[in-house]
């Protein structure tokens, strides 16, 4: 069974589920299971128990193996987790986070920006249009973005604090 006692697994999954996935996350026995067999344990209804399997194996943390009675010609799916990928899957998301969030400071460090009622827009195309919004009719005025850098440094900070979580497992 899942069953993580990490905030941070937890947070993640419940995130990625919702906590009706947990519940059904939680009643899944190590061993192969049907989805019948987890919406009676999970007292579930099985379309909802298969939408979190379908959420669960788009994101290679749960997997099947599929067999066919030979007598009536039904599939049956067979359902496991592969919880080796949970901590991988997690560990490639903050880094993804990371470089988009260290790419949007580095350009919010270097640039110099001005804003209009409809965009804002980097210092030199406010200059080349005479710091006048067509689109608008209202006048570039520049922007301090000192607090949106001071947000993204925490946002920073605290994805690496999650990722060093992971990393303890």
């Amino acid at each position: 069974m899942f069953e993580s006692e990490n905030f941070i697994v937890r947070e993640y999954f419940r995130k990625m589920i919702g906590e009706e996935g947990l519940k059904i996350m939680e009643t899944v026995p190590e061993e192969e299971i049907t989805d019948e067999e987890i919406a009676k344990l999970s007292d579930t209804k099985l379309t909802s128990v298969r939408k979190v399997l379908y959420t669960l194996y788009e994101n290679r943390i749960a997997e099947y193996r599929t067999e066919r009675d030979d007598n009536s010609g039904w599939i049956t799916y067979l359902w496991h987790f592969n919880r080796d990928n949970i901590k991988k899957l997690m560990e490639e998301e903050a880094e993804g986070l990371l470089q988009g969030l260290n790419s949007q400071l580095e350009e919010e460090r270097k640039g110099v920006f001005y804003q209009c009622h409809c965009q804002r827009v980097l210092f030199e195309e406010a200059a080349a249009k005479d710091f006048w919004c067509d689109e608008c009719s209202s006048n570039f005025e520049y922007v301090d973005n000192g607090a949106l850098i001071k947000e993204l440094e925490e946002k920073i900070e605290e994805i690496e604090k999650w990722k060093r979580e992971i990393k303890k497992g």
